[in-house]
């Protein structure tokens, strides 16, 4: 995992990157390396910078490298949006080029984990309705356990599809091959293997499930987080724009926009965007982070009902009054429960992004540096002195990227001593040099 930090005013932009990387080496098995480069230069003809996190492959081959290879041969740009058009048409292309065995595994790690889900479900709720008595006069128990296992599995996936039909909608980048051959193979095997008692309505409905999941948002699926950074040559103020990459399908690279932040003046004047792992950023920036707020809802709603079970049973009234006023409170339980999301939460975390926003928009640019290298740090030491594996952690990346100095590294980590590869650097002036004299 990872965990990155934005700081963007009207002066620069600040990035911080930590090192770690978790490899999965099984079912049960992974391993944190400390040493991953996530924060790059996106062109050596414009001051744009590029982030990436979570997943650090695409179609199989490691984001760094290509990113080096786009570097080496990217134009200039007018304007960081169409920087951030043209690197991820340039990904599509490449991943349209993959070799038919990399889509298929793609496809398949895509849609595997609501599958899982879905066989997951069916067994819990089969096996908790098989435990009650069939019905009087069933003859053939065989039949009767298939019949309910059908209409179980059916529910569970109308469940998970519906659940999945609400999140956000991804886009696409490039155009369709029009041959869906790969996503039923990939939907043929993983029924085979997670949901082998499907018969012709369910079968149906799990390519159904497919076509939503590769649709949508659905996060807890195999993705990459790309963040774009900086100045294009016509612009004065920064922008900061971040996709999540959910890979190609038919052809197409599939995106969603999370953050498009454009510093302008009688607009956007200062923003702090953490990414991937943020719960500790959000915490010390708002007071609040998705875990707590999750947790207080929790609670609300367990406490909420044994008050009006209480207060009911201190009121002496007729039964129609009391279903009528235990009906009214219900409602009103609801509203406050809304109201605690949309208005107590919000305000809360408007309040404080105000106040830490308010500082930062006249922030100096060596102190954005040392606060984005500190939130990500923050991170680091709360993965430290908790239970689990470090997932974020090692050396900390730093840039600042301004109109006047351009892409400068404030800190930068290296595998190699540098005063024993002078040739090196001397190797990344004289390319610099010469994309600057074309």
């Amino acid at each position: 995992m990872t965990a990155e930090v934005a700081i963007i005013n009207k002066t620069a932009i600040a990035l911080a990157a930590d090192s770690a990387i978790t490899l999965s080496l099984g079912s049960d098995q992974q391993k944190v390396f400390d040493s991953e480069d996530k924060l790059f230069e996106l062109t050596r003809n414009d001051p744009i910078a590029v982030m990436i996190n979570s997943n650090m492959h695409f179609m199989e081959a490691p984001l760094p490298v290509l990113i080096k290879r786009y570097r080496s041969k990217a134009p200039r740009f007018d304007n960081v949006a169409e920087a951030a058009t043209h690197f991820l048409s340039y990904l599509q292309q490449f991943g349209a080029a993959s070799p038919r065995e990399t889509v298929v595994r793609s496809l398949y790690a895509l849609l595997e984990p609501a599958f899982t889900l879905v066989k997951t479900r069916t067994n819990d709720k089969f096996y908790s309705r098989v435990s009650e008595a069939p019905p009087e006069g069933t003859a053939d128990l065989a039949t009767y356990f298939r019949q309910v296992r059908l209409s179980v599995l059916s529910e569970q996936i109308a469940t998970v599809t519906r659940a999945l039909e609400s999140l956000e909608e991804t886009e696409v980048i490039g155009d369709a091959l029009g041959d869906e051959k790969d996503v039923d193979e990939v939907v043929s095997r993983l029924v085979l293997e997670h949901l082998p008692d499907a018969e012709g309505d369910q079968l149906r409905e799990a390519r159904e499930l497919a076509s939503v999941i590769l649709s949508r948002r659905v996060r807890w699926t195999p993705h990459t987080g790309v963040i774009i950074a900086g100045y294009g040559r016509n612009e004065i103020f920064p922008t900061l724009i971040s996709y999540e990459m959910y890979g190609m399908i038919d052809g197409q690279l599939r995106v969603y926009k999370s953050n498009d932040v454009d510093v302008r003046r009688g607009g956007i004047k200062a923003k702090v965007i953490p990414f991937a792992q943020k719960e500790m950023v959000e915490r010390f920036l708002y007071g609040l982070d998705d875990e707590i707020e999750r947790k207080i809802e929790d609670f609300c709603k367990r406490s909420i009902p044994s008050i009006r079970e209480e207060t009911l049973n201190y009121l002496v009234m007729e039964d129609a009054d009391r279903d009528q006023t235990a009906a009214d409170m219900i409602d009103m339980e609801q509203a406050f429960l809304d109201a605690l999301r949309e208005q107590t939460f919000d305000v809360i975390r408007k309040q404080s992004e105000e106040e830490i926003e308010g500082m930062v928009e006249f922030m100096p640019k060596p102190e954005m540096a040392r606060m984005a290298e500190a939130l990500v740090n923050l991170t680091s030491i709360k993965r430290r002195v908790t239970r689990g594996m470090e997932t974020v952690g090692g050396p900390i990346d730093c840039a600042v990227i301004s109109q006047a100095d351009g892409f400068v590294w404030v800190k930068r980590k290296h595998y190699f001593p540098q005063e024993l590869n002078r040739r090196y650097f001397d190797r990344m002036r004289d390319q610099i040099s010469q994309a600057e004299e074309a």
